[in-house]
């Protein structure tokens, strides 16, 4: 396994993380989704920045992208307060989720320009992202306790889909040597 690929499941367990705290704050009697949602978009920001300047790969831009479009949001959150409407919160993960989109399918595109069957694997995440992104969007009307039960599971399933990423790609590439040899 590759230094890159550690790193990837590194992160993306870090991104696990970051959802089952959210899943652990109603718990503890913690309901502000303001910084509920901060820490998550921040969090996810500095896992991804991270990411990048560990790797060390100066031509892949998808951790730093990543980082940039929850800076970004996480930032919107702060101007916007997103606790006083259910609506803000539900536009502004909208807003992330399509920009993490369009991330995840310049990466889909990568691996079809390269005839590798992994964008078929990219499609498929990109669109069980997108389908969570919707779902968990429509279910942010209630209360912030279930706001933030709702976000945490929306993040810990994205930290899942980043997970088995990192782990096919070692597994198609140790069955491509093994072939080989």
């Amino acid at each position: 396994m590759k230094n890159n690929q550690k790193v990837d499941i590194i992160a993306s367990l870090l991104c696990i993380f970051l959802g089952s705290l959210l899943l652990i704050f109603p718990l503890m009697k913690y309901s502000n989704i303001n910084t509920s949602f901060m820490t998550a978009m921040f969090g996810y920001s500095i896992i991804h920045s991270s990411k990048f300047i560990l790797t060390k790969d100066t031509s892949n831009f998808e951790s730093i992208l990543k980082s940039l479009a929850s800076l970004l949001v996480g930032s919107l959150a702060f101007m916007i307060k997103v606790g006083d409407s259910s609506l803000n919160l539900a536009i502004l993960l909208f807003i992330w989720v399509i920009l993490e989109s369009l991330i995840k399918l310049k990466k889909a595109d990568y691996y079809n320009d390269r005839n590798n069957k992994l964008w078929i694997l990219e499609i498929s995440f990109l669109a069980i992202f997108i389908l969570m992104g919707i779902l968990t969007a429509i279910n942010l009307n209630y209360n912030s306790d279930i706001q933030i039960l709702m976000l945490g599971y929306f993040f810990f399933t994205n930290g899942v889909l980043e997970f088995i990423d990192p782990i096919i790609i070692t597994l198609t590439k140790e069955s491509t040597n093994e072939n080989r040899k």
